[in-house]
Order: structure tokens, then C-alpha cells, then sequence
């Protein structure tokens, strides 16, 4: 009996690690096809909506992140060839408390009507010259040197409307689950960032796909 019994073990250990080769084989054949499945975005719930008859599409970025900088080289081209029905809109986002001062930078600009001759200029000065705007005085200095009115720009950069746009994404891009930049929001309900789509031009791949889309959800 003693026998049988032991015998009876052995077989059962040997089962259960037959069987636990067999679950780490299915595991290797099936995780590339379920990577592979990925849709390259995930569906979120905001308060934002497109506006009628358009598709918004948003930007969260930081000037300091290099990811967002180099994403501007595959933006440009974009938004030469996007369709009239597509509304594109930057957000820039503040993750942490070091990323305010540009963060205001980039509001204040745009309350002046500034962000079309500034934007680029502001990239190239972090990441390529290695330029420290990290306080008021330099900022403005910086933006002065563009062309924009010194004055203006320290009023608007501490003024209220830029402290609630400030709020205003920082609101959204917690409803939308956004943890890093850059990062792509589409009609308020689709969520792209380079993790779950590859890199910087399958993001807009996503994009133009999400686009399509929800155009033949509207027809």
C-alpha cells in the first residue's frame, strides 16, 4: 500500500509540471498575438465634446519633455494635411510642480496671441541650446526677445485666465487617465500616447484612424 501510495505521488507531481510547462508554452505563443491585437488607444470618459460637425483633437504636452519635442517633427507635417473637420488644440499640462513655469509660459503666450511665432522657438531653446527658463524674470526675458511685449506677458503669466486654463486641463487630463506626455485626446473619448501605440508616428497613425472612425459613426 505504501508503495502504491508513493508511486500514486510521484505521478501527480509529475502531472502538475507537465501542466505548468504546458501553461508557460501557451503563454509564449499567445502574449506576442495579444500585443499585436493592441488598438494603440484606450476609451475614456471626459466632459469634453468636439464641437458640432468637428473632431477635436488635443495635445497634453510639456516644453521641457523631450518625447513632446521631438514629437513636433511629425506634428508639423500633420497638420499641414489634416481635414477641415479636424480642430487641433494644445493643452499644456503641469505633472508636477517644476513643470508650472513653462506650463504658464505657454498660456500666457497664447492669451497674447503669441503661440504661432513663439512655439517652436521655445522647443528649440530647451532642447537644442540648452536654455534655463525656469523662473518668471528669465521667461519673460526669453519671450521679450521673441517679439512679445514684456509687460503684457508678466501680467498675463500670473493673471487669473491663465491659472484656469491651468486648472481646466489639469481637470481634464485626470478624467482622461493621462499620466505622462505627450499624449493624444481624441473627441474627448479616445486616448493616445506613445506606450500603447508604438512611438511618436504611429500615435498620429491612431489618430487618423480614430478619425476615419468616428466620421463613419457620423454618417
Amino acid at each position: 500500500m505504501t508503495l502504491f501510495r508513493t508511486v500514486a505521488s510521484r505521478l501527480q507531481q509529475l502531472q502538475r509540471g507537465l501542466l505548468a510547462l504546458l501553461t508557460i508554452g501557451l503563454v509564449a505563443v499567445t502574449a506576442p498575438a495579444l500585443a499585436a491585437d493592441d488598438k494603440g488607444y484606450r476609451e475614456v470618459q471626459t466632459d469634453v465634446s468636439s464641437p458640432e460637425g468637428k473632431i477635436l483633437v488635443q495635445e497634453f504636452f510639456w516644453y521641457g519633455c523631450p518625447h513632446c519635442y521631438h514629437l513636433e517633427a511629425e506634428l508639423e507635417p500633420w497638420l499641414e494635411r489634416i481635414e477641415d473637420d479636424v480642430v487641433f488644440e494644445r493643452r499644456a499640462l503641469a505633472l508636477g510642480e517644476h513643470w508650472l513655469p513653462m506650463t504658464r509660459a505657454y498660456y500666457a503666450a497664447d492669451l497674447l496671441d503669441a503661440v504661432e511665432d513663439t512655439h517652436r522657438e521655445v522647443f528649440l531653446a530647451i532642447h537644442e541650446d540648452g536654455k534655463r527658463l525656469r523662473d518668471l524674470d528669465a521667461i519673460a526675458g526669453f519671450y521679450a526677445d521673441l517679439g512679445v511685449d514684456e509687460q503684457a506677458f508678466r501680467d498675463a503669466y500670473q493673471g487669473f485666465s491663465v491659472q484656469n486654463e491651468i486648472r481646466k486641463t489639469g481637470q481634464i487630463a485626470h478624467a482622461a487617465g493621462v499620466r505622462g506626455v505627450p499624449a493624444l485626446l481624441v473627441d474627448g473619448r479616445y486616448l493616445v500616447t506613445g506606450r500603447l501605440a508604438g512611438g511618436n508616428a504611429e500615435m498620429l497613425q491612431v489618430v487618423d484612424s480614430l478619425i476615419e472612425q468616428i466620421r463613419d459613426q457620423r454618417d
